[in-house]
């Protein structure tokens, strides 16, 4: 597969069957930053969980090294718990851990708006 663009590398799995096999299932792992995003393509075993992946010998080493740094993981935006099986076709995902709390950086930038995000909004009359 390409990649999709040149701050986005594809990296293909080495190699990867045309037809994988009934015990065998293709996840895609993903991890992103402000600057770049990697993904890659793994032919694994059924019942293999994300815990187990980590690991996996055919897994890039820039995507360990996300692994390391991700303070959780999910598939295509769901919560993974790291001892669930994978299914063929999941996209687990490396979250990194947030940089700010969204709720008090909303709250900052209301304040410098002049809004007092503390006060209860009023409702409009129709009347």
């Amino acid at each position: 597969m390409p990649s999709y663009s040149g701050r986005r590398p594809f990296i293909p799995a080495d190699p990867l069957p045309a037809l994988h096999s009934p015990d065998t299932i293709r996840v895609e792992v993903c991890a992103a930053w402000p600057d770049r995003a990697l993904r890659q393509e793994l032919c694994v075993p059924v019942g293999t969980t994300p815990q187990a992946l980590r690991r996996f010998p055919g897994l890039d080493p820039q995507l360990q090294t996300a692994w390391d740094e991700a303070s959780a993981v999910g598939v295509y935006g769901e919560p993974k718990a790291l001892r669930e099986a994978l299914r063929d076709g999941d996209r687990l995902e490396l979250w990194r851990p947030l940089m700010a709390d969204p709720k008090e950086a909303r709250r900052q930038r209301a304040r410098l708006k002049g809004v007092d995000a503390a006060a209860p909004r009023r409702r409009k009359d129709n009347g």
